[in-house]
């Protein structure tokens, strides 16, 4: 009878145990789409400020790396001139939906100019004296 009430418990302990497995597992999968999501966030995001995306229209599409997830741009202006608050959205459909927001405000890129645009800066004289100090 003591050998038969052991087992029960085994085997009961056993079940529990694997359940705890198939949580973990399922926690650690989780994890891996939220980091891969956010990865991939953060370089359409890039790819927005570097101008690859519009950042007037916006946009949606696949990754070429990634093609199970999917990615949208949305962004509307701000108060201030050729700034737009921007929205990267990232998704991915499983038995389970992963998804990723980042949100930031960016300067349109089309707007930035390059460095042979730049002026140099107008030049002024000014007469000033100088002073000589002696020592020892």
């Amino acid at each position: 009878m003591e050998v038969l009430l052991a087992l029960a418990i085994f085997l009961m302990s056993l079940v529990a145990i694997g359940g705890l497995i198939d949580f973990g597992s399922d926690q650690g999968m989780a994890a891996s789409m939220q980091a891969l999501g956010t990865r991939l966030a953060q370089s359409k995001l890039a790819e927005v400020e570097a101008g690859a995306v519009d950042v007037t229209a916006g946009g949606s599409g696949t990754f070429d790396d990634e093609p199970d997830w999917n990615w949208s741009v949305d962004s509307t202006p701000t108060q201030f001139p050729n700034t737009y608050d921007v929205t990267v959205r990232v998704w991915r459909e499983t038995s389970r939906r992963y998804e990723v927001t980042l949100s930031q405000t960016v300067f349109d890129p089309a707007q930035m100019g390059n460095g042979s645009e730049a002026q140099p800066p107008a030049t002024t004289s000014s007469a000033a004296g100088s002073t000589t100090t002696g020592g020892k």
